[in-house]
């Protein structure tokens, strides 16, 4: 593990620390004990069930409940009665709906050789949901006039429940720094609709104007639609930056220069020539799959897709809350749905998500903050409207592992209404573990990372960052102090951009420092591997094909981000500030970093590329004062085979048999990641 301590294995862990995370990981073992009833003798589970929405629990049955919360509450009855074995929450296969958190308390926690259990179905037919059904009623005269002709014949209304149509808006703003914006959302069998856009697809470009003391702009070629009678409308858009798509409401409109004003300024304004669209317009109805609210009359207009009329609308903030849990297992469920993150986990220990499907969450997946012990394994995670897994746990000041992870799942169609600056996986703290996933298509990128010691290995990359621009699969920067990470055995592909835009592979931003990146293979990479004014990386034996330059760096530190190294008050000076470098377990684990500022802090330096391969690829380009007499270059090979052709799949064990056929030497067991391994369906690996 390139030197990261592994839960409870840290040779320099305080010693109760290690015992508790020890207890962690027996913790963690006895999922698998539990995995079927009876076969754990000596702990005699209680099992308690939840009937699906809508059915009857039954006069005798005891252990039968109407809901989640009525059946959690027998838990925390059951614990106070000193229940110390398992007690396991069957729920029956069929839906069950919540309109709020379901909250799992200290009073329901488990023990380490009886954890609590929420179990679904086996074969994926218990699925917990936030959404409800919408009543169908008369489409409003007026209503229908103000829809599109093409559409008239089409729309449908619907009501709205009571908490939809009486908020301000339908959405929170997305500006730069935001996390998990709340967003009502409206679904059919397969999945969301959208709200009424224009232009239906892509973008259109703007220019900025000066009105109304806002930021404001008016579109190259708008359609002269009465956007003006819109009295919730909102544009979206990469503003200045392709980096950063940022989500505003129209504060207001000029109807006769087409004008429309922002309710709030965007990062660094407004750009000639950005590319932005209108949402949620009821005169841009005007194909299926749309939507719009009238807050008034407390409905929804939408065009349902063929054959789809009966729709749904998220309600549930959230579906489950564990607050201060321990010893919680959340297991063989699907959960969908919620107008913020499905699961939070906030405090507490080891509580662990494993062989379920979370899906169409408006905000993010699964959020960890402040847990000993816990994660995901074996999950499908998809269609995300923002991160989808935040793992943020462990001690910085003490550089102590909190022992969460993401393993052995995939992650697909994330970052879907909140398209920039939002990962597969957010990383933070100490010691996160991200092993063994397949994370894939989707405009977002895979990790970023934040902290220290952290491990990111044996994870397929694919596909990613398809129209943005300036960013890296995965991610780390501006913070001297974030040292430790592996990024190493990973499998990355096909990031490659939109025409006129670049993106990375490793993107070690903005004087990130002290990481590992080894015995990766990057396949069809645009910049596998860049170093932005970083000092102290490592990157060796990778293999890069068709992917160049294969190492770029920079020693921006002497140029445009000088003033930022000399200002005490600038973001990389207060990260720096914020953690005990001078501290005797900082120095023995980072050495040099205390003196960092009394050295040479803007230069680029002592980076180590060493032993890589570069099939078809160039190996390194150096810009802005990068200098590679102040890095250790050596050992890197070029090897040129014309007429190499990449399978189009690019499916591991294909490309691994290839190499080996063309004699390139792989220090990664590129076979071994399968992606049947991986089925899309976390039941399915139940079921074989």
């Amino acid at each position: 593990m390139e030197g990261i301590p592994a839960c409870g294995a840290s040779g320099r862990s305080r010693v109760a620390h290690r015992s508790r995370l020890s207890a962690l990981c027996r913790s963690a073992a006895l999922i698998g004990l539990l995995a079927g009833a009876g076969e754990a003798r000596e702990l005699q589970p209680a099992f308690l069930r939840v009937a699906p929405t809508g059915a009857t629990p039954g006069l005798s049955a005891q252990d039968r409940f109407a809901t989640l919360e009525d059946a959690l509450a027998r838990a925390a009855e059951l614990r106070r009665r000193g229940e110390a074995g398992p007690i396991v929450i069957a729920l029956e296969p069929g839906l069950h709906r919540v309109a709020r958190a379901v909250r799992i308390g200290p009073e329901h926690s488990g023990t380490r050789d009886g954890p609590l259990v929420i179990r679904g179905a086996a074969d994926g037919t218990s699925r917990l949901t936030g959404s409800l059904p919408l009543q169908s009623v008369p489409v409003p005269a007026d209503l229908r006039d103000r829809v599109p002709e093409v559409a008239r014949e089409a729309v449908r209304a619907y009501r709205l429940p009571e908490t939809l149509a009486r908020e301000p808006r339908f959405r929170q703003p997305n500006r730069l720094g935001d996390r998990s914006p709340h967003v009502m959302e409206v679904f059919d069998r397969t999945g969301a609709l959208r709200p009424a856009r224009w232009p239906n697809d892509g973008y259109a470009k703007v220019q900025p104007v000066e009105r109304f003391g806002l930021p404001a702009f008016v579109f190259e070629d708008a359609p002269g639609r009465p956007w003006e009678h819109e009295p919730d409308l909102w544009a979206e858009g990469f503003w200045r930056w392709d980096w950063l798509q940022e989500t505003i409401p129209v504060g207001q409109v000029e109807p006769r220069r087409g004008v429309l004003a922002l309710a709030k300024a965007p990062y660094e304004g407004v750009k000639a020539g950005a590319r932005a669209a209108l949402v949620h317009a009821l005169s841009e109805l005007d194909e299926a799959g749309e939507w719009w609210r009238d807050r008034q009359r407390g409905l929804l207009l939408a065009w349902p897709p063929a054959g789809a009329p009966e729709l749904e609308a998220s309600v549930a903030e959230s579906l489950i809350l564990a607050d201060r849990a321990r010893h919680v297992r959340i297991e063989t469920l699907r959960l969908d749905r919620a107008r913020g993150d499905l699961v939070v986990v906030k405090g507490g220990e080891d509580v662990v998500i494993r062989h379920s499907d979370l899906g169409w969450a408006a905000g993010r997946a699964a959020v960890f903050e402040d847990v000993a012990g816990g994660g995901l394994e074996g999950c499908t995670i998809h269609d995300i409207g923002a991160t989808a897994v935040r793992l943020a746990g462990g001690d910085r000041v003490d550089l102590l592992p909190g022992g969460l992870f993401l393993r052995d799942s995939r992650v697909t169609r994330f970052a879907r209404l909140s398209p920039t600056q939002n990962p597969a996986v957010d990383v933070d703290g100490v010691g996160v573990q991200v092993v063994g996933n397949y994370i894939h298509d989707a405009i977002g990128y895979a990790v970023h990372l934040r902290g220290n010691d952290h491990l990111v290995s044996r994870n397929e990359v694919a596909r990613l960052l398809r129209g943005v621009s300036d960013s890296g699969a995965i991610y780390a920067g501006r913070d001297w102090t974030a040292r430790g990470s592996a990024i190493q055995e990973n499998y990355i592909h096909d990031i490659e951009p939109a025409p006129g835009f670049e993106v990375k592979g490793v993107y070690l931003d903005d004087m990130a420092s002290g990481l590992s990146v080894k015995r990766n293979l990057f396949v069809a990479v645009q910049k596998p591997v860049f170093i932005g004014g970083g000092s102290d990386n490592t990157v060796s034996e990778n293999v890069f094909v068709s992917s160049s330059p294969a190492v770029s760096l920079d020693s921006r530190g002497e140029t445009w981000m000088a003033e930022a190294v000399t200002d005490p008050h600038s973001e990389i000076r207060a990260a720096y500030a914020a953690v005990p470098v001078a501290s005797a377990r900082w120095r023995e684990r980072y050495p040099g970093l205390a003196t960092l500022l009394s050295g040479e802090p803007k230069v680029a330096r002592n980076n180590t590329i060493v032993d890589n391969i570069c099939l078809n690829s160039r190996e390194l380009v150096f810009e802005q004062a990068g200098d590679p007499r102040r890095q250790i270059i050596l050992f890197n090979t070029i090897l040129s085979v014309p007429g190499l052709v990449l399978p189009a799949g690019r499916e591991p064990e294909t490309l691994a048999r290839l190499f080996a056929d063309r004699k390139v030497p792989l220090r990664m067991d590129l076979a071994g990641m399968r992606r049947d391994i991986l089925p899309e369906s976390p039941f399915r690996a139940i079921s074989r």
